[in-house]
């Protein structure tokens, strides 16, 4: 099917990027609301409330991930930059895009024509040759700063200044031909010699400026790096965190499990007696207690550790609610059992997948009631849907 007018991209339908590009926005929140209801309406006494929608339906990603490729033109091999088709046969050289920031696309072309300019070829996952591999872009919506990652298959690039002038020249002159008011703050390098679809590697390098954007959620101040997570749309950001602490009180002792650089965990702070976040990477606990002593934020502390281990360990503390924001597989079995063995009244579980939503539900619901879920629409025009649900004894 043909996408709206207002929806329109050329390279639709044959990017894997939007597969519900097709259908007009209010159409999809009716589809995804439909969704939810099928897929918990089992659920005996379970709320299910109305889809919070985006308040930005489009270009509203501030990060994006592209990987390099090359096509044939008669006998030349010409570098491409951008997603994979649906078959996953190669890599669509990527002119427009529907969800991503324009800025972002901008960069992405800059550091294409670079590419290009510079004979630097693609890397070839057959045989584990060729230098670029991906470029990460984030960009912070408060501050209008941008970062730029290009992800590489070795460290060892000769004339690397000369490379970084030029790069940094293009990406400006590409956002001032635009008349962006955006800034690149921060190149970057980083190497990934694996041979694997993980996307980052453990080495990074800068090459200008810094390594972090600026960003702010409400009145707190955050620095984003390139691997740290957060939520890649920043208008929904407050929504989403606001069905969380409307459920707390300023007697609440909060547990926030897999807090990544402490978002949560600070934005529920000033609502809550004590908050203790748990998360087992070390680079973001150390943003995180950063971030709590930049706000000035002092009843929140952190625990390094897998969320398996040091979840007893809080739990052992005086606590009565416990937000949990996994990755997309859910809660380990083991996790879910010292949650259903604990004296904690109530869980706030945040979800960016509702398979194993439901999967953890079914667990969760033998020692606690599952009072709602609100679906938050973080991402039109995909079929990924956020969710925040209630579980009280």
């Amino acid at each position: 099917m043909k996408p709206p007018a207002s929806q329109s991209c050329q390279h639709y339908p044959e990017c894997a990027g939007c597969d519900r590009l097709h259908i007009g926005y209010e159409k999809q929140l009716q589809h995804k609301q439909e969704e939810i209801e099928k897929r918990f309406g089992g659920f005996k006494g379970l709320e299910i409330r109305t889809i919070v929608k985006s308040p930005k339906e489009q270009m509203y990603r501030h990060k994006v991930q592209l990987p390099f490729g090359h096509r044939k033109i008669g006998k030349k091999t010409v570098l491409t930059l951008g997603l994979h088709n649906k078959e996953n046969t190669f890599i669509i050289d990527q002119k427009e895009c529907r969800i991503q920031d324009a800025d972002l696309t901008t960069v992405a072309a800059a550091i294409r024509h670079w590419a290009r300019v510079e004979n630097l070829g693609p890397y070839y996952e057959k045989n584990g040759s060729g230098l670029l591999r991906h470029i990460v872009l984030r960009k912070a919506n408060a501050s209008q700063e941008i970062l730029a990652g290009i992800v590489t298959n070795t460290d060892e690039i000769p004339g690397r200044k000369n490379l970084t002038n030029s790069l940094h020249s293009y990406i400006k002159q590409f956002l001032t031909k635009e008349k962006s008011k955006a800034e690149v703050v921060g190149i970057l390098q980083n190497v990934n010699r694996r041979n694997t679809k993980v996307v980052l590697g453990e080495k990074e390098t800068t090459w200008y400026g810094r390594h972090f954007v600026k960003e702010k959620i409400g009145n707190l101040d955050f620095q984003i790096g390139l691997s740290t997570f957060f939520q890649i749309n920043p208008f929904q950001i407050e929504n989403l965190y606001n069905l969380v602490l409307e459920e707390l009180s300023k007697d609440s002792n909060v547990i926030d499990a897999y807090c990544g650089i402490g978002t949560i965990s600070l934005y529920v702070a000033a609502k809550s007696k004590k908050v203790i976040g748990l998360e087992e990477n070390p680079n973001s606990i150390r943003s995180a207690i950063g971030a709590a002593k930049a706000n000035g934020i002092e009843n929140v502390t952190f625990i390094k550790g897998k969320v398996l281990h040091s979840l007893q360990t809080a739990l052992n503390e005086k606590s009565d609610v416990v937000i949990l924001d996994p990755p997309r597989e859910g809660l380990d079995p083991e996790t879910k059992k010292i949650l259903l063995n604990s004296k904690v009244n109530k869980i706030l579980y945040v979800s960016c997948n509702p398979e194993t939503l439901r999967r953890d539900a079914i667990e969760l619901t033998k020692n606690f009631k599952y009072d709602k879920i609100t679906p938050v629409d973080l991402f039109p025009h995909t079929s990924h849907l956020e969710s925040v649900s209630v579980f009280t004894r």
